[in-house]
């Protein structure tokens, strides 16, 4: 005999399947943050990105991996190295949570979306003549943000050590990270006029490897010059001073000390002085270009973008910056 079944009996059902799915498996908290560690490459690191302790993401891994009843990483000394069923998650994974956070970052409104605290690494010359001066702006109109600014020269991890954001100078050979150029800096070859006077046979490119020159490091120094017939050639200058401050290797060009490759807009008052003169006027180095580097999958996406944007603004068309 053929039973009808109500529509009462169809909610319940309803309802119990939703709650056998959700008994079945419900803590994607757990591996929203299975993947910042799995992506930080260890639990230190991701500890840097998400602001959550290493005790807490230890414990919330190992309740995932119950809840799942299966391993998914080895834990070293190292960091963690993902099983084949840990891969097989986060592979798997990895993608719907990225556009689970850019669907959650176009629905927030600005004043949501530029808010919370960014981490950012910045070379010390161009954030303290640029870089910084703009993020003071940024934050201005945007009082809801936290800026956390670190000055550092080295090549920092960027996910490993929990930034959001980071701006390096000279080419980019990072892979899986967002990025865009912020400037070309045209550079000019100076020395002080004195200097010149004593170094009057200063003519070709291939002269500067016989007088001291001014840089930001001791070894592997190359400077690409054209001239303006469009020849090109490389010198290996031999260094009498070195300094991981462009500020001071200007105040070295100044004092007589040898001859420096740098940013031209960080010498033009010098250059209108008369303090620093150019170096064979008729070549000129090769630009160095500054890029802004993220990570693709941030929640914070429209934030960073906004801060990139306002760099980017600092050298507009080519102006020296404010």
């Amino acid at each position: 005999m053929n039973e009808t079944i109500s529509a009462g009996d169809l909610k319940n059902a309803h309802i119990m399947f939703h709650k056998w799915n959700m008994m079945t498996f419900g803590d994607f908290d757990g591996l929203a943050l299975f993947i910042r560690i799995v992506q930080a490459g260890g639990f230190g690191a991701a500890e840097r990105a998400t602001g959550i302790s290493k005790a807490t993401l230890s414990r919330r891994l190992t309740a995932l991996e119950e809840a799942l009843n299966v391993r998914l990483v080895r834990r070293t000394k190292k960091g963690v190295v993902l099983t084949a069923q840990g891969q097989q998650l986060y592979d798997r994974s990895r993608d719907a949570f990225m556009l689970a956070e850019e669907a959650v970052a176009e629905v927030q409104d600005e004043r949501v979306a530029l808010s919370g605290t960014v981490r950012l690494s910045l070379p010390p010359d161009m954030a303290t003549a640029v870089l910084a001066p703009a993020l003071i702006r940024f934050k201005a109109r945007y009082p809801d943000v936290m800026i956390e600014m670190t000055l550092a020269d080295r090549r920092v991890s960027l996910i490993e050590e929990g930034y959001d954001l980071v701006v390096r100078m000279g080419p980019v050979a990072d892979s899986g990270l967002m990025f865009k150029k912020i400037a070309t800096l045209p550079r000019m070859l100076v020395a002080s006029p004195e200097y010149l006077t004593t170094h009057a046979d200063l003519k070709d490119p291939q002269d500067l490897k016989d007088v001291p020159a001014l840089a930001i490091r001791r070894d592997l120094v190359e400077w690409d010059l054209r001239n303006h017939a469009g020849t090109t050639t490389t010198v290996h200058p031999r260094i009498g001073f070195a300094a991981n401050r462009q500020t001071i290797l200007i105040d070295a060009a100044i004092a007589g000390l040898g001859v420096a490759n740098l940013p031209t807009f960080m010498i033009e008052q010098a250059l209108k002085s008369g303090a620093l003169v150019r170096v064979l006027p008729d070549w000129e180095p090769s630009p160095v270009e500054m890029t802004a580097l993220w990570q693709k999958d941030r929640i914070t996406g429209r934030l960073i973008k906004a801060i990139v944007t306002e760099f980017a603004e600092a050298f507009k068309d080519g102006q020296s910056p404010p």
